[in-house]
């Protein structure tokens, strides 16, 4: 069962896109937050456990919920710390770093949620709806602004 819906998500993250009239599969590249968090249930570690066996008196337990939201990401150096933990290439960690950076590091939607998911502990869900009621918030409030601003101005 776990093996079929495995790979329904991949028939559905496969698309396909032509380019010069040649058609071509992409698949969806795995993010490292999505890489972390999936290593970590299969290894069947709780982030404290990852931590003692990280062995870095610099991290602490927000270090790794912060990499698996994707607010921050770990360095080269607890990179291959993570490969030899979970024996995964740590080229594997890296490619899955820059796809994180690609697929909208810069995107303020997504920094903004993961920005609540984090300070609230909530689930991303609630913070991509908190977003929208903050967006919904700021649009009424701005229209007022304007509305209250041109009617105080006179001609």
């Amino acid at each position: 069962m776990g093996r079929l819906l495995e790979e329904i998500r991949k028939d559905i993250r496969t698309k396909e896109k032509t380019k010069d009239g040649k058609i071509e599969k992409i698949e969806d590249k795995k993010e490292i937050e999505d890489l972390l968090i999936e290593l970590r249930q299969k290894n069947g570690l709780s982030r404290i456990e990852l931590l003692e066996k990280l062995n870095n008196s610099n991290l602490s337990e927000k270090d790794i919920k912060k990499w698996e939201i994707g607010l921050k990401y770990p360095d080269l150096d607890t990179i291959y710390k993570l490969s030899e933990i979970y024996r995964v290439p740590s080229t594997e960690f890296v490619m899955a770093k820059n796809n994180s950076y690609e697929k909208g590091l810069a995107g303020i939607n997504k920094k903004i949620i993961r920005w609540f998911v984090y300070t609230l502990n909530v689930s991303f869900y609630i913070g991509a709806v908190l977003t929208i009621f903050i967006y919904i918030f700021a649009f009424i409030f701005a229209l007022w602004f304007f509305v209250t601003v041109a009617s105080q101005v006179k001609r």
